[in-house]
């Protein structure tokens, strides 16, 4: 059975994103803001690039110009979930939240920490924060959390409910797709849970975990060709990965 960590990690990865740009608290200097915005946006570059350091280097010049921005706090928050430092991931964007102007991001982005630390209730709530707000646009990710949190929760139908509202608002967006395949799977409904998963697949085509499980599906309902096909591919997609030593394992039953 998968683990419920291999299911919302995909989740948060894809929202590792600084949302919009807010100038929050008072009003700085002519001479000092235009300085503190430039070591963000070089932040923001580096952060794109993978490099974490020069990233937080930058978003520190910046705090330190212009005080506890809300958006540079995010930032700085971002490159801690990156790293794994989750404790301190969270306390950054507690700090945000203090602030005068908050991004409608910062509560989505806070709550994927929070489900990292098993924390799904509170994640909920500030998933709900993020809609709530007028000024937040990205309706699908938010739903694609509660659908997580719900998950994790083992409430499958509110799980199911709110991956399926995140497609409506966007049916491109394979992560949903994927923990939709996750959620029929543990209601035992497999055929739409292969669906699911083929859906997850063609919207992205490197999809492994999606791969590893369309092909269990499709063995256990006797469709070899198909598995023998599914897990093909996660072994030519990431032949290191615990994934693809369990696909070989697989592909050795099904040879005659």
């Amino acid at each position: 059975m998968r683990s419920v960590r291999c299911q919302w990690s995909i989740a948060w990865c894809f929202l590792l994103c600084v949302q919009g740009v807010w100038l929050g608290g008072c009003a700085k200097s002519p001479q000092i803001q235009p300085r503190a915005e430039n070591h963000y946006l070089l932040a923001q570059k580096y952060f794109g690039n993978d490099s974490n350091d020069a990233a937080e280097q930058e978003i520190r010049k910046a705090l330190n110009i212009s005080g506890e921005d809300s958006r540079y706090l995010e930032l700085l928050a971002l490159i801690y979930q990156r790293r794994g430092q989750l404790r301190l991931a969270e306390d950054t964007y507690r700090s945000a939240l203090k602030t005068d102007k908050v991004p409608p991001s910062i509560f989505l982005n806070y709550s994927t920490v929070l489900l990292q630390r098993d924390r799904a209730d509170e994640a909920i709530v500030f998933a709900r924060r993020a809609l709530q707000n007028s000024g937040y646009d990205e309706p699908a990710l938010a739903h694609m959390i509660l659908g997580l949190a719900y998950l994790k929760k083992t409430n499958l139908d509110r799980a199911a409910e709110h991956l399926r509202i995140a497609l409506e608002y966007d049916p491109s967006l394979p992560e949903a797709h994927y923990n939709l395949g996750l959620v029929y799977d543990r209601m035992r409904k497999s055929e739409q849970a292969i669906r699911a998963y083929r859906e997850a697949i063609r919207y992205r085509s490197s999809y492994v975990e999606a791969y590893a499980n369309l092909g269990r599906l499709l063995l256990e309902h006797g469709r070899h060709d198909e598995a023998r096909d599914a897990f093909e591919h996660v072994i030519a997609l990431a032949p290191d990965s615990d994934l693809a030593v369990a696909s070989r394992r697989q592909l050795k039953l099904l040879t005659p």
